[in-house]
């Protein structure tokens, strides 16, 4: 079953030594669990949290795939041809069987990434220089390599014939974030120990309910937590308020594959 972690460093600088010190540890862990989900929700999810692993893997040569990009593009290389598919153009690899374009310069991420964490090819990690991040999602070589278009789905990442992406989907956490979080988990601490918080009403009574719920941005009116930083920093990354991003969905791509669940 997934659970929810906190992976931003949470900066709990706002609030005195002493009593963050006294805080039951799971009651420290969970109100950093929800306040890393509630700024992520109030951003409309443009805010990431924990690296994600996906498994690029091209759905077939003769139909789209996520390798493909419209308009058609001239890489140069001789990998990818432009060729029309239901009435456009896009680039497709240049192979005559299904699956038979073995590498791609490109790989098309659910983005946008907002830090890479790792490629693997084969269980080696790449070096840092030898690829890039173009136009928000595009993994880019920069070695002269290629990517593959096919790996063993059977096989554990790290092993041979795989091929793993690991990254931060969302605007990596900075600073800014970790000190949001760290005084939105403050209140939350507050409100489950039954303590005055800045929280508002409905937020508190849920909070000490059970501090395993994930906070909803209607939860919050008009997207306000009011604390004026913790406002401050979610305007920054979704100034309309917005409770999702805009997303554009297509059912010719395929988009790279991820483990969501896996025994042990």
């Amino acid at each position: 079953m997934n659970t929810l972690t906190s992976c931003g460093e949470t900066d709990w600088g706002c609030a005195e030594d002493d009593w963050v010190a006294a805080l039951d540890p799971d009651l420290k862990a969970k109100a950093e669990i929800l306040a890393w989900e509630t700024l992520r929700s109030l951003t409309a999810y443009r805010l990431g949290n924990c690296p994600v692993t996906v498994r690029p893997c091209a759905k077939g040569c003769y139909r789209p795939s996520s390798y493909e990009t419209s308009p058609a593009t001239n890489w140069g290389n001789g990998i990818i041809a432009p060729r029309i598919v239901d009435g456009q153009w896009l680039n497709g690899c240049g192979c005559t069987t299904d699956c038979s374009c073995t590498y791609l310069p490109v790989v098309e991420l659910t983005g946008p990434v907002g830090k890479v964490v790792s490629v693997t090819l084969d269980g080696v990690p790449l070096p840092t220089t030898s690829y890039r991040v173009d136009n928000g999602n595009q993994l880019v070589r920069t070695d002269g390599g290629q990517w593959p278009a096919c790996q063993d789905m059977a096989a554990e990442p790290g092993e041979l014939l795989t091929f793993a992406v690991t990254y931060v989907q969302g605007f990596a956490p900075d600073q800014m974030a970790a000190w949001s979080a760290g005084l939105l988990a403050v209140e939350f601490a507050k409100a489950c120990k039954g303590e005055k918080c800045a929280l508002p009403r409905g937020v508190q009574t849920i909070s000490r309910q059970g501090v395993g719920l994930q906070i909803n941005g209607d939860m919050f009116e008009g997207g306000s937590t009011g604390i004026t930083v913790v406002d401050a920093y979610v305007r920054l990354l979704n100034p309309h308020h917005l409770t999702q991003g805009p997303r554009i969905y297509s059912p010719d791509r395929q988009p790279a594959r991820t483990t969501t669940w896996q025994h042990g």
